[in-house]
């Protein structure tokens, strides 16, 4: 999508405003930050009123589907949540749908989990494989409470060994979080010098 040149200042006003808030809170990062919330949330209402409200009251409804009434008022209790006295009203459709979600995932999303148990039974016949296979046996240590790595020496180091390859995993994983983080910032950059200021030329 090209950009005007008036929404490519804006863009970069916003951003900038948003950059200050490394130095500190402040009124032009509070615009931005209160923009982009209100755009965000105007943009799901008029997109949820496109997509289901208008079709439901315009044609399902009408044409014989009166149950779809019941999920419409219970998801018009949520708005219940501006006042003050009435508050709790709004925790019903909220709990319905963490509760959906949880059960749905529960009953008809296992598979993910279940592919990682099945990936762990592999064939002892490479290095790469035997150590993955330790790996596994030492984390799994790690969580094994019911009895104490005190007593037992054996599942102690185990243990210990366990806690080294947890901290390297989510280390790993923080380390690309901040490389993708870098990645979106590294973007911004390209905004501001290239379509902004037109200091390079990349395209």
């Amino acid at each position: 999508m090209t950009l005007t040149p008036g929404q490519i200042w804006l863009a970069a006003f916003l951003q900038i405003a948003l950059f200050t808030y490394l130095y500190k809170e402040n009124p032009a990062f509070r615009l931005a930050e209160h923009a982009m919330i209100g755009l965000a949330a105007a943009h799901s209402l008029v997109m949820n009123w496109d997509n289901y409200w208008k079709s439901t009251l315009s044609k399902d409804i009408p044409g014989g589907q009166w149950y779809l009434i019941i999920p419409l008022l219970l998801g018009l209790l949520i708005y219940f949540r501006y006042v003050p006295s009435l508050t709790w009203l709004a925790r019903i459709p909220m709990s319905l749908w963490v509760g959906y979600g949880v059960g749905y995932t529960l009953a008809f999303s296992p598979r993910p989990f279940l592919n990682q148990v099945i990936a762990s039974f592999m064939k002892l016949d490479t290095a790469d494989n035997w150590v993955f296979f330790i790996t596994l046996l030492v984390t799994l240590a790690y969580f094994v409470f019911t009895i104490s790595h005190e007593k037992v020496r054996a599942l102690g180091a185990m243990s210990k060994l366990g806690r080294y390859a947890i901290m390297i995993a989510l280390g790993s994983a923080f380390g690309n979080t901040v490389q993708g983080r870098v990645s979106l910032l590294l973007e911004r950059f390209r905004f501001f010098l290239e379509d902004w200021l037109h200091l390079i030329k990349l395209g």
